[in-house]
């Protein structure tokens, strides 16, 4: 059986276009980058309404659980931005400095938390007081034991 070598397959002919009702064509490509991007801002949408509710929890409690959570999700929320290109794309402005917006955006969130921080330390410096008397106590009781 011989095997025919003749066969000549140019891009053109690989690259079809995929016919989609009420689309027109897109190729493959840009329907994998559309879903792509469709998963990206679903994920960042359910970030942004758990920053929501950790901010209303947090507002309500002013514990330290609820700020740290808070914290983490405003981390994870501005990581996810950058790694899925949003801040690439809007840091086409620059400043008098010479910085692009976006990084200006996330200084003002990092004062910002800084700020809420210090603003739950001071409300909360006669708790902390409270628990610290309280671990001394511990730590003494634990001395006697030993």
């Amino acid at each position: 059986m011989k095997v025919n070598q003749n066969l000549h397959l140019s891009p053109e002919s690989l690259q079809k276009d995929i016919k989609f009702q009420g689309q027109g064509s897109i190729n493959f490509q840009e329907l994998i980058k559309m879903q792509n991007e469709k998963l990206q801002s679903g994920n960042l949408h359910a970030l942004l309404s758990e920053i929501e509710k950790a901010g209303d929890r947090l507002a309500k409690s002013r514990n330290f659980r609820d700020l740290t959570k808070y914290k983490n999700l405003i981390q994870n929320f501005i990581k996810e931005a950058v790694n899925l290109g949003i801040g690439l794309k809007k840091s086409n402005t620059w400043d008098s400095g010479g910085q692009s917006r976006i990084l200006q955006i996330i200084e003002k969130i990092d004062k910002k938390i800084i700020e809420l921080t210090d603003e739950i330390l001071t409300k909360e410096t006669e708790n902390i007081k409270i628990l610290s008397i309280i671990g001394e106590i511990k730590g003494l009781i634990v001395n006697l034991y030993t």
